[in-house]
Formats: C-alpha cells, sequence, structure tokens
C-alpha cells in the first residue's frame, strides 16, 4: 500500500504500467532551467519528436542571468533559439530563480505531479503537491511521452506543533531535522509537513521543502491547509478547489513530532548542511561575507527579517553584504515595502535575482581563506567559490545580525 500524500498522489497518477515496485504515472508539469535543459536539447532535437504538452514546461534562464562568459552566453542563446522555434510560452528570462518562479506562476496547485531539472523542485512540495528533481535523462524522456516512473516512497509524518518564537525562521526548522538525522535521514523517502497550529509562513513552507533533498528525501511536502489556500487566492485571484488529495487518512512508516517554540536558531558549520549546531554555540568566528539570496533564503519574507535587523543600523567595517531577491516580484514588493531602502541604508548591495552566488556561477564568488555566511541551501567545499574558501548557511535573521557584528552571533542579541 502507497504511503502518504505521496504515494497517493503517484496512484492518483498512475497508468497502469508496472515494472517490479515502479509504476508508470502521468506527469503535470515539467520546470526546465537553462544549463540542463541546454544539455538535453540536442538529443530532443534528435529525437524529432518535440514536447509532448508545451502548456506544461515553464522555461527559465535563472542560472546565467546575464550570462558572465561568452561560453554561458551561448547556452542561453540556444535555449532561447528553441523556445522561439517551438513557440513556447511559458518563458521567463532573467526574472527570478526557477523554484520561485514556479511557485509564482499560477501552474501548481495540490495533488499535482511536478518535475524539474534541479534537485530542489521539491520547493514547490509547499504547495501541497509531489514535486521532485530528475536528471537529464529522465527528464528527457518524460519531456516526450509526458510520463516518468516512480517507486512510491516510504512516507513520515513531520508534525509542527505550536508557534515559531520571532526569532525563527523555515530555515531553522530544516536545519534542526537535518542536524538530528544527518544527510542520509531520509533517503527516497517523502517528508510530509502537517502544520498543526498554522503556525509556519508559506515563505518558510517554501524554505523547509527546498532543503529536504538534503537529508536524502526524494520529497518534501506540506498537507495543504488554509495557509496554501490563501496563498493561491491571493497569487491567482480565485481558489482552485476542489484540491486532489486523498479523501481518506494517509499511512505513515513513522511519524515524529517537532516543538517549534522550544526551538532556538540553527546554524550548518561547513562543509554540509547537516553539521548543525546552535548558532548560540558555534564559537567567535569572524566572517568576511554575507549572503541573504537564492531560492531557500531569498523571498519577501527573508528580505523583512533581514530589513527588521537592519533598519538603522549599519554592517561591521570590512563587511561585504549581498542581497539578491528571489524573483523581480520579490524584487518590487521589498521596494515598495521599504525592506531594500533598510538594506541598502546599512551598507548592503542589491543583486539581480539570479542562481549565481548560491552555486558559485558569479556575483560575489569567495576566494581562498574567506568565510561566508548565507541563507543559501549548501555549503559542500568550493560550492560558492575556491575550495578553500569556509560557508555557514543560517536564516536570514541570524544572517543580518552576523553582517552587523562581523562574526556569527545569534539573531537574539540584536532583536
Amino acid at each position: 500500500m502507497a504511503q502518504g500524500i505521496s504515494g497517493a498522489i503517484i496512484e492518483q497518477h498512475t497508468t497502469g504500467e508496472k515494472e517490479g515496485d515502479f509504476l508508470e504515472v502521468s506527469v503535470d508539469f515539467v520546470l526546465l532551467h537553462d544549463p540542463l535543459f541546454a544539455l538535453i536539447l540536442p538529443e530532443l532535437k534528435q529525437l524529432e519528436r518535440g514536447i509532448w504538452d508545451k502548456d506544461k514546461v515553464l522555461v527559465t534562464v535563472d542560472h546565467f542571468a546575464p550570462p558572465s562568459t561568452i561560453e554561458r552566453a551561448n547556452i542561453v542563446r540556444d535555449v532561447l533559439d528553441y523556445v522561439k522555434a517551438e513557440n513556447i510560452e511559458n518563458c521567463l528570462v532573467y526574472q527570478g530563480i526557477c523554484h520561485q518562479l514556479l511557485v509564482e506562476g499560477n501552474w501548481i496547485n495540490p495533488g499535482m505531479l511536478v518535475l524539474g531539472t534541479d534537485s530542489h523542485t521539491t520547493t514547490a512540495g509547499a504547495m501541497g503537491c509531489l514535486a521532485t528533481g530528475m536528471g537529464s535523462t529522465d527528464i528527457l524522456y518524460t519531456l516526450v511521452t509526458g510520463k516518468t516512473w516512480l517507486r512510491p516512497p516510504k512516507a513520515v509524518r513531520v508534525d509542527l506543533n505550536k508557534a515559531m518564537p520571532p526569532y525563527l525562521m523555515g530555515k531553522d526548522v530544516i536545519l534542526d531535522l537535518l542536524g538530528r538525522y544527518g544527510e542520509a535521514g531520509f533517503v527516497y523517502q517523502a517528508l510530509e509537513f502537517y502544520d498543526n497550529d498554522a503556525a509556519v509562513k508559506m515563505d518558510d513552507r517554501f524554505a523547509i521543502c527546498n532543503m529536504v533533498v538534503e537529508g536524502g528525501a526524494k520529497t518534501g511536502l506540506f498537507f495543504p491547509d488554509d495557509i496554501t489556500r490563501k496563498y493561491i487566492i491571493q497569487r491567482q485571484g480565485a481558489d482552485t478547489a476542489p484540491w486532489s488529495i486523498p479523501d481518506h487518512k494517509p499511512v505513515y512508516d513513522r511519524t515524529m513530532e517537532l516543538d517549534l517554540s522550544a526551538m532556538t536558531p540553527k546554524l550548518a558549520l561547513p562543509s554540509s548542511p547537516a553539521n548543525v549546531c546552535h548558532v548560540a554555540g558555534a564559537g567567535p568566528v569572524s566572517i568576511d561575507q554575507v549572503y541573504i539570496g537564492s531560492c531557500t533564503g531569498g523571498r519577501l519574507e527573508d528580505l523583512k527579517a533581514a530589513s527588521i535587523i537592519l533598519k538603522d543600523k549599519r554592517i561591521a567595517k570590512g563587511m561585504r553584504l549581498l542581497v539578491s531577491p528571489a524573483s523581480q516580484t520579490i524584487y518590487r514588493d521589498a521596494i515598495n515595502c521599504g525592506y531594500i531602502q533598510d538594506i541598502l541604508d546599512a551598507g548592503g548591495i542589491i543583486l539581480n535575482p539570479s542562481c549565481g552566488l548560491c552555486g558559485g556561477i558569479d556575483k560575489g564568488i569567495l576566494a581562498a581563506d574567506e568565510t561566508c555566511l548565507s541563507t543559501s541551501n549548501r555549503n559542500f567545499q568550493g560550492r560558492m567559490g575556491d575550495p578553500a574558501s569556509r560557508v555557514y548557511l543560517a536564516s536570514a535573521l541570524t544572517a543580518a545580525a552576523c553582517a552587523i557584528a562581523g562574526r556569527i552571533i545569534d539573531p537574539r542579541e540584536v532583536l
């Protein structure tokens, strides 16, 4: 019997074909970003079959946004030439990070089955859908057929209880979970979150689902509720009910409970997202650069958190504070709310929305022996620059506090 909401979604999408434990399923939507889509374009053209349903794909140019080398400019050109030739309508160029753009548009709703060319496609699970990343060969198969093969994962129910304190964010919640169970704690499992006290905002939910893959999970989702419904109505002006979610109580392999009110700010030490400690126990670590951005930590709530900390203050002497909103929409909203002005007044630099620094592509790459505190999702050796650099991961609240202090501190010291 399939477990959890994830298993029910897989069963709802099955075509009836089966090979061992794997089921053939129909796919509702596919997310494509510039470098990996470019990688499969030669094979896609050679097949001469085209994309099975062009309305069910979103192409983004977000990694090389804009291109910083001739090679990357040619990659972007190849992608856009194909989009134009095939009349693909859903294409967003330099508008933000693919995972944020996916949930900002009207494409994703609870109960859907979504694939993407990036492991952090799991972000969309905050919408109550099954979203997961796949490699180039699997995505090529789906683009041509509209189908894929999935083995229903074991499902883990995670009950989130009580309210988060004002010094806590979704990033702290997922770091807490990764610190407890490690990088291999949820290999090919589905983490399904229940916000029992309606205390976790959508932006925090996106951050949590974004990083479930760092614990090996196949997918992660939130049980859709009134917070989900409010987000959908705000996004598109109307509800999309009825949602395609199971009408029976899902079965789980195991259940765990997290008391949000008892949590403290967390920090991932180099060089693993699961190498987690309490921020207050990190010791006196000086930092050269703070980065607030990425598909994990560049949403409006993150910029609001940074604004709360930075307002009427200045960052430490010699500190580089780089802030990249996750999308142009977030950028505009943050301007209108005054968050960007607060960040600028504190000495921060605003970068255009892109995957640049998080992936070590451009705009703020670290030199040897430099230390960065980042709101992104990975801190592997060399991830954001020179292999001899060091990256710590934390929430936007913690990041902004550290930018003021010039060292790692608990955000409660300045709130």
